[in-house]
C-alpha cells in the first residue's frame, strides 16, 4: 500500500491560488480544494481552523505574489508611474487575484484616513514629497488622488466593465498625474 501524501499548508495555499486565479476566490471552498489536492476535507481543516482563517492567510500569500509582480514590472524609469501602470496591468491580466486583493472586504479600511496612515503609503508620500518638492501633506493628497484614479481604471478592467486599447489606460494615467501634480505644485 502506497503511503498517504501529507497535505501541507503550502499545498493548500497553492491550490487556493490556482482556483482563485482561474475561477475567482468565490469558488474556493473545502470541497474544491480537496478535489484539487486529491484528498478529503480533513487535511484542510487540520491546517486551517476555518475557511475564514485560510482566506486571511491566503490574502497575505496572494499579496506577496503581487509584490513580486510589481517589483518585476517596476524596473527602470519613473517608479511611481510604473507602479500605477503595473496596478492596472495586474487588474487586466490577473483579474481574479486583483478582485481578491483590492476589491474585497479583507482590508477592512474605514475611510481614507486608514489609507493615509498605512506605513507603505506614508513612505510613498514621503518619497513624492522629496522628488516633487512639495509638502508631505500635499504629497499624501496627490498620492491618494492618483490611487483613486488608478484604482478606478483597474477596477473597471478587473470587473470587465470596460475594455481599453493597449496604451489607453497608460495615457489616461499620465494625463491624470500631470493634472494632479499641477494642483499641488502651484
Amino acid at each position: 500500500m502506497a503511503p498517504k501524501q501529507k497535505i501541507t499548508k503550502e499545498m493548500i495555499l497553492e491550490a487556493t491560488f490556482h482556483i482563485t486565479r482561474e475561477h475567482g476566490y468565490e469558488n474556493v471552498n473545502a470541497r474544491s480544494l480537496a478535489s484539487m489536492l486529491g484528498c478529503s476535507t480533513q487535511p484542510i481543516f487540520s491546517r486551517f481552523a476555518s475557511m475564514e482563517e485560510l482566506k486571511k492567510v491566503f490574502h497575505a500569500y496572494a499579496g506577496k505574489y503581487f509584490d513580486r509582480y510589481a517589483a518585476e514590472a517596476m524596473q527602470g524609469g519613473d517608479s511611481f508611474r510604473k507602479l500605477g501602470e503595473c496596478y492596472i496591468n495586474f487588474a487586466r491580466n490577473e483579474s481574479n487575484l486583483f478582485r481578491l486583493l483590492f476589491m474585497s472586504e479583507v482590508m477592512d479600511l474605514h475611510g481614507f484616513a486608514d489609507m493615509y496612515d498605512d506605513p507603505e503609503n506614508l513612505e510613498v508620500a514621503q518619497t513624492l514629497s522629496s522628488t516633487m518638492g512639495i509638502s508631505f501633506d500635499s504629497a499624501k493628497r496627490f498620492y491618494m488622488k492618483m490611487f483613486i484614479f488608478t484604482h478606478g481604471i483597474a477596477a473597471m478592467l478587473a470587473s470587465k466593465f470596460v475594455h481599453l486599447e493597449p496604451g489607453e489606460a497608460e495615457t489616461m494615467l499620465g494625463e491624470a498625474q500631470r493634472a494632479f501634480a499641477a494642483q499641488h505644485t502651484t
